[in-house]
């Protein structure tokens, strides 16, 4: 169900609040705020090797295309390579991860339904100190916005 709470508005490259998630650079394109929660927009620069572990979401299906660089990608029970111009969905309930195989950072565009949980997340987790995450700490953020971490990620 959409909110009527949306700003219509164009977003500028560059220019939204910028997070440094788990290594990984994120800029929001498209805020709760403008959205009214129903979507969240982000770009996400993802150094050569890093990536996201496999977890699975409650509420959100999630929207990537990639921009520059190749990820190696698991929906599910499936692996996929995807590279510039293709795009992956990730539905709720499915587990999925993404790892940068690139030997340059990688650029992925993101959009998140519905969106009125991650700019917070971000938060959550661009508040953790810099240098190898805590996993415990990790898992228990992902738990706190409806999402379950399904492994360990190994260290880059």
């Amino acid at each position: 169900m959409q909110s009527k709470n949306q700003t219509a508005t164009v977003a500028t490259a560059g220019q939204g609040k910028i997070f440094n998630v788990l290594g990984h650079s994120i800029t929001a394109l498209l805020s709760e705020q403008t959205t009214g929660g129903n979507y969240y927009v982000f770009e996400c620069i993802t150094p050569p090797g890093h990536g996201i572990p496999p977890h699975v979401h409650d509420r959100e299906d999630e929207i990537i295309s990639i921009v520059e660089g190749e990820y190696s990608v698991m929906i599910g029970d499936k692996r996929f390579h995807a590279k510039k111009g293709d795009i992956c969905f990730f539905p709720k309930h499915i587990p999925h991860s993404f790892q940068n195989i690139s030997t340059k950072a990688g650029t992925t565009l993101w959009t998140v339904i519905p969106g009125s949980n991650f700019e917070e997340f971000f938060d959550k987790l661009g508040a953790l100190p810099a240098g190898e995450p805590n996993l415990e700490v990790v898992a228990k953020i992902f738990s706190d916005y409806g999402m379950e971490i399904l492994m360990a990620v190994e260290s880059n």
